[in-house]
């Protein structure tokens, strides 16, 4: 009894990764976009309300100013994450083109953008953040111990005003620490879980062929670790 074909040729299969492949580097783009918009809008009124807050003898309106900077960077940094995500998911899709093509047919994640370390960039970007974060808590803080002055705005409720800044600024950094540190191996187990869902409906007959990629796959590791770059056609696996 003859074996029946497969319901999709494998060319039918790559078109369709290639096809979801440019879909997730549109989504990417969409994600970053979007963050770039609420950055710029969030530096626009953070500036507006500090110029106010100091030009118009409104100094208290400082105690919100660590909330509010830890509000916009926790959601740059849910975006940073999902960014993370459809990289790894990305990747996984260009190493599986790779391999049932033969070819490098798209290698973005996998090769041109790991040759460009851009994470180098994106961490540099983190120092004026976090400068903006230090100054708007400093800020807030030096405006609670100011309720403390006879006559000043709040004095009445100065203890107050100083202990729900120190708990914004104490939550703040803590929540910004742990989901920046949270997102470390996001774009590796993006990609481990995509390979593990191929792997699941891989014909028996090529699991030998996927050990053995598997084996290449710790070959180019291991020549990377010494400064060697990976040869194509294979798909990098560099990973952060």
């Amino acid at each position: 009894m003859s074996e029946e074909p497969p319901p999709f040729t494998e060319t039918q299969i790559v078109d369709w990764l290639i096809d979801e492949c440019r879909d997730v580097a549109g989504r990417i783009t969409a994600v970053t976009t979007s963050g770039d918009r609420i950055f710029a809008t969030g530096s626009t009124v953070t500036a507006l309300a500090a110029t106010v807050a100091i030009g118009g003898g409104k100094g208290y309106l400082l105690m919100w100013f660590p909330f509010a900077v830890s509000i916009v960077l926790l959601h740059g940094l849910y975006l940073k994450s999902m960014v993370r995500n459809l990289i790894g998911y990305q990747l996984g899709l260009e190493e599986e083109i790779t391999r049932r093509a033969g070819l490098p047919l798209v290698t973005w994640q996998s090769y041109v953008r790991e040759s460009g370390q851009p994470h180098r960039q994106i961490k540099l970007l983190l120092f004026p953040a976090a400068a903006v974060y230090v100054a708007s808590a400093v800020a807030g803080l030096a405006q609670a111990l100011h309720t403390t002055t006879p006559g000043a705005w709040g004095h009445e409720r100065a203890w107050l005003y100083i202990t729900l800044t120190v708990a914004s600024v104490v939550v703040g950094t803590g929540l910004v620490i742990y989901s920046y540190v949270s997102q470390r191996g996001t774009t590796r187990a993006a990609t481990t879980r995509l390979e593990e869902a191929f792997a699941a409906v891989r014909p028996s007959g090529s699991a030998a062929q996927a050990e053995a990629d598997d084996e290449s796959g710790d070959e180019d590791d291991a020549a990377e670790g010494q400064g060697e770059r990976p040869v194509l056609p294979r798909a990098g696996r560099r990973l952060r």
